[in-house]
């Protein structure tokens, strides 16, 4: 596999008889999907070895912005997203393998906004609780609750008109 970023062949490393792919070139990491779930808490000594390890070949990137390949399927271009709701920190995930691509310094910023698992799904859960309470969705909701009324008559007048041929 190639890094998305510089081109130049991953180097396969274990950790904690979890085998990862790093970039020499930039310090970018890719991770097999779920494989992050091992390394993104902050007890998870994973983590910080790789952390440590990835600091030896951290490279300032000129253009960050540039969609990726995915080092995995070479044709499919890579979806970019953030990690949370924060909107701090940009990932890019392969659509098809669900192989997730950080740079460097991403794996450290995600280990300290969500120190532990409770803490991502502390902030999803608010980040539902706010897009539910919008207006947008109560509006919908008013109108989803609507819809089977003015069906109800539709249907009932159609009926009506049936029976009483008009």
């Amino acid at each position: 596999m190639k890094c998305p970023r510089t081109h130049q062949k991953l180097k396969a490393i274990t950790i904690n008889n979890i085998e990862i792919n790093l970039s020499t070139g930039c310090g970018g990491v890719w991770f097999d999907r779920f494989e992050l779930e091992k390394f993104d808490e902050i007890h998870e000594e994973a983590g910080t070895l790789l952390i440590e390890h990835m600091k030896n070949f951290h490279q300032l990137l000129p253009d960050t912005s540039a969609r990726l390949k995915c080092p995995k399927d070479p044709d499919v271009v890579m979806m970019r997203r953030y990690y949370s709701s924060k909107h701090q920190i940009e990932i890019d995930e392969c659509p098809q393998c669900g192989g997730i691509w950080l740079d460097a310094e991403e794996l450290a910023g995600i280990r300290a906004l969500f120190p532990t698992q409770n803490d991502l799904k502390k902030d999803k859960k608010e980040f539902v609780e706010k897009i539910m309470a919008s207006k947008e969705v109560q509006a919908y909701e008013q109108k989803s609750h609507e819809l089977p009324n003015t069906l109800d008559n539709i249907s009932n007048l159609l009926w009506s008109m049936l029976r009483f041929g008009r």
